[in-house]
């Protein structure tokens, strides 16, 4: 994220002018010929670059074929390491990553790149054809493993959700074009929702995602959601602070950092991330103490530091138990 002089934080309870997240970024590394960060708005742009033969066309193709794909991508073909193409390149606006070409970087593996995604605001999606060839990675809230044959399928899952609005939808029963849906028991979707994937199957007639889950068991649409409300407030602060030639340290000035958090939940509270309250009205609370309430100490360094705020996660259902009876 670019420099900023407001900090953001969120604890997640296990109880009850915007900035966009970003688009898909396609990479590859060890390249012998270098094709630097472009952005696209078109398949016809990625063939400018890349070759239809090549497995970046062939994943940038998966994406723009979807429902709703996102207004532009990202790629990049670098004589470096995939990892080292990522770091040199993670403060441009791309967010959810895909790399091909994994097999013949053999100094970079999906572990030590979820590894390095974790510490960012970026999201990591990649993929298996099987559960056994599932990556070793666990516990990784910004990796996603899509389970399901074909070259580069987690693409199609991208390309149907990278240009929705955060919270206003799940990762599971997303309808993919341009996949095969996989062959699987319950017994062999549960193994790998065990093991910290996700996979592609037939319900109702639809060929759709089996789960919405990262690798550390977290719904994806919750770590979306957390990303959207911090780069929000963060990104909106900023943009009052640039805007007046001071902000006071008074009520005054307070009110007006306060009244962007108000602003940023009330829209997360728009795009479905935020509950209703038993009366109707949005489950979330705002709190930020006056100047009389600051130290001395703080007024003194020009430090706000008593923002608060708190909010009930929408959620979403995922499954539902409908009871009944009949009657003889």
């Amino acid at each position: 994220m670019p420099k900023s002089d407001v900090k953001v934080v969120i604890k997640l309870s296990s109880a009850p002018g915007e900035a966009g997240l970003g688009f898909p970024l396609i990479l590859t590394g060890k390249q012998s010929t270098a094709v630097d960060y472009t952005e696209c708005s078109s398949l016809d742009d990625v063939e400018k670059l890349f070759k239809s033969d090549t497995a970046v066309y062939k994943a940038a193709n998966l994406i723009f074929m979807q429902s709703t794909p996102p207004e532009k991508i990202a790629v990049c073909g670098s004589t470096d390491t995939a990892l080292d193409a990522i770091k040199a390149i993670k403060d441009k606006d791309w967010r959810q990553l895909i790399v091909v070409g994994l097999d013949s970087d053999t100094e970079t593996t999906a572990a030590n790149i979820a590894t390095y995604i974790e510490t960012t605001d970026k999201m990591y999606f990649t993929s298996a054809s099987s559960k056994d060839g599932m990556p070793e990675i666990t516990g990784m809230d910004r990796t996603i493993i899509f389970v399901c044959g074909g070259d580069s399928p987690e693409a199609a899952l991208v390309g149907a959700t990278a240009s929705k609005a955060a919270g206003s939808f799940t990762y599971k029963n997303q309808i993919l074009k341009g996949l095969t849906p996989m062959n699987l028991t319950d017994a062999e979707i549960d193994a790998i929702h065990t093991a910290g994937g996700i996979t592609f199957v037939t319900k109702a007639g639809d060929n759709v995602t089996s789960e919405g889950k990262a690798t550390s068991g977290e719904y994806i649409d919750i770590i979306d959601s957390k990303d959207y409300i911090i780069k929000n407030i963060t990104y909106r602060t900023q943009k009052v602070l640039n805007a007046a030639d001071k902000v006071p340290y008074d009520n005054t000035g307070i009110a007006q950092l306060e009244n962007v958090c108000v602003d940023v939940l009330q829209d997360a509270y728009n795009n479905g991330m935020i509950a209703v309250d038993d009366d109707g009205a949005p489950d979330y609370s705002v709190d930020y103490a006056p100047r009389s309430e600051t130290s001395a100490g703080d007024r003194a360094e020009r430090n706000y530091k008593l923002g608060k705020f708190s909010f009930a996660l929408a959620g979403a259902i995922h499954t539902a138990t409908i009871n009944g009876e009949i009657e003889v």
